[in-house]
């Protein structure tokens, strides 16, 4: 048996001698000079990233817009944002990512040491750099200011305190700005692909990071020794440089606004479900197949989705917000005594893209009509006193309660407002879709440079700006006289509903309190006239609660879970 042992570990020593056995890579794993020296390799790595990161989903469940003014759901819509109940044991909009911070972290110490190609270095890093401030931003948002740390932390080494207590709110803004500038100069200025960021992609966020940062120093206020706040004389500096952002996207001269369809309406709703648009600087590509959003199934009025899961809806207050394309506000004559051929006839003085957004009674999509009555009235004089709202009963053959109103049970209800989100739907049904997410698209860029410029006091560039999306939207010019900060404000209610803009909007503003706080969300009560065949509409409350918003969810809790794992956190105020 000796003899037998002897002779195998000669053959190996032998073999070992012959071919270097004992230095080969192993066959079944891929060594870490492989990973940082294959471009292939890299990209890789960074595309596991990319799909890691916020932005990847945003179709695919409810969002935000819906616990502001502008929407609903369809069963209530009481969470623990809509009634004012963030604390330490519940952040609801909770975003803490620094496991992907750390794996970005990896990439970006160890690039520049990389044998690839140069441009391809610069590309790779570039990008890690934008995701990085994206993921800082959206933590900035929340929390303000919160722990820094631009390098790997090996977890069994002793952690220096500088990474573990939180920095400033404005050290957060200034770090998120840093990495921005060094990406622009080291991406490339390709605009495609558009699910790849590059020097505008870089731009944009820059544009929007530098919007909020001006807004918090303009609006807020210094708490917890600088972790909340930016100082107020830096308002102008960050307005400046949000607008000198905006512009070199805009000036780049790769983006133009979507305009391809006569009817504006039908335009915006195009825009949406349109690829390769000429408007998308940053898009979520969905293939339907390998990566796809529920976005159908969620939110098309029933009758053409089947099944239930109504996740948004837009709210009555939004139409009201919306300007008439004279640029005036008066508003429709509701009530039984104002009878209307449809619901576009009701809002015709609107903003042609409430139509473009919204299924109203009546519309037809896809070849179906959809309705949202939710009673028939069947006296001569319309009477509200007397309607007939059985589900599942007829009059002369017409059901009592459309198959898509607020009317219908709770297993199959669509809307709590009688208003069903149109905007990125394509086709009928409710299999997971293709429908593109644009992360960043040229209308945000406008609006930016329209606010940034208002409030730096430049009116006539400001009115220039705005005017980009009033035009294409058919709605009247501003002018340096005439424009307002309403006029900005409102402007993105309309052209980014829905988009997720609205809650953070309200926070940096510091308007949500004023908006928000004990508001009751409004719908529409969609009643068919029989006789006539018209409708009439009462605005009804949309939600069994009252909103509230208190003076200190302008900011998330850091919670107890976060404290527990690392002593040296401070909890925000008033949780």
């Amino acid at each position: 048996m000796k003899k037998i042992i002897f002779l195998l570990i000669s053959i190996i020593i032998v073999t070992a001698c012959k071919d270097d056995i004992f230095e080969r890579n192993p066959l079944d794993k891929i060594s870490d000079t492989d990973v940082w020296n294959n471009p292939i390799m890299l990209r890789s790595y960074l595309t596991d990233i990319y799909d890691r990161m916020y932005f990847t989903n945003k179709l695919g469940s409810g969002g935000l817009d819906r616990m502001t003014d502008l929407g609903s759901g369809a069963l209530g819509n009481s969470n623990a944002i809509t009634n004012g109940l963030m604390s330490r044991a519940n952040d609801p909009i909770a975003y803490w990512n620094y496991t992907l911070i750390r794996d970005i972290n990896i990439l970006i110490e160890r690039i520049p040491d990389t044998e690839i190609v140069e441009a391809i270095r610069r590309q790779i890093e570039g990008e890690a750099r934008v995701l990085r401030a994206m993921i800082y931003f959206e933590m900035q948002k929340r929390y303000g200011g919160v722990p820094l740390v631009d390098i790997p932390l090996n977890p069994f080494d002793e952690i220096d305190q500088k990474y573990t207590v939180r920095s400033s709110e404005e050290e957060i803004s200034d770090f998120i700005d840093a990495d921005l500038a060094i990406a622009i100069d080291l991406l490339e200025e390709n605009p495609n692909p558009v699910g790849q960021i590059n020097k505008w992609t870089a731009n944009a966020v820059r544009a929007r990071a530098s919007l909020w940062s001006a807004s918090i120093a303009k609006y807020g206020a210094l708490q917890l020794n600088g972790l909340l706040g930016i100082p107020e004389n830096r308002a102008n500096e960050l307005y400046q440089k949000a607008s000198q952002a905006a512009n070199a996207v805009i000036q780049s001269g790769h983006y133009s606004l979507f305009e391809k369809v006569e009817n504006k309406s039908e335009n915006y709703r195009q825009l949406f479900v349109t690829p390769q648009n000429g408007e998308e600087i940053f898009t979520v590509i969905y293939d339907g197949v390998n990566k796809t959003h529920n976005w159908a199934a969620h939110n098309l009025p029933q009758s053409i989705a089947g099944g239930r899961g109504n996740v948004d809806a837009l709210s009555y207050d939004w139409i009201l917000a919306s300007e008439n394309v004279d640029g005036s506000l008066d508003q429709p004559l509701l009530g039984e005594e104002y009878l209307y051929e449809n619901m576009q006839q009701a809002f015709e003085k609107k903003d042609p893209r409430i139509f473009g957004t919204t299924f109203f009674d009546g519309d037809v999509y896809e070849g179906i009509t959809i309705r949202t009555y939710e009673a028939i009235d069947p006296n001569p004089i319309p009477d509200l006193s007397n309607i007939l709202n059985t589900y599942g009963q007829e009059y002369n053959g017409m059901p009592h309660v459309a198959d898509n109103s607020r009317g219908l049970p709770y297993e199959d209800k669509r809307t709590a407002t009688g208003l069903i989100i149109k905007k990125f739907h394509k086709g009928t049904g409710n299999a997971p879709t293709d429908v593109n997410w644009m992360e960043f698209r040229l209308a945000e860029i406008y609006l930016i440079r329209a606010e940034a410029e208002f409030e730096l006091g430049n009116k006539e560039a400001a009115a220039s700006a705005l005017n980009m999306t009033r035009a294409r939207a058919g709605i009247s010019l501003v002018d340096e006289n005439t424009i307002t900060l309403q006029h900005v404000r409102t402007e993105r209610i309309s052209e980014l509903i829905f988009e997720f803009h609205r809650w953070w909007d309200l926070r940096r503003w510091r308007m949500a309190e004023d908006v928000l706080n004990l508001r009751d969300v409004m719908g529409l009560q969609i009643i068919y006239h029989y006789d006539t065949g018209k409708i009439y509409m009462l605005p009804v409350k949309a939600e069994p609660i009252t909103r509230i918003f208190l003076p200190h969810h302008y900011y998330n809790p850091i919670t107890d879970v976060r404290i527990n794992n690392n002593v040296d956190l401070v909890e925000n105020p008033g949780y």
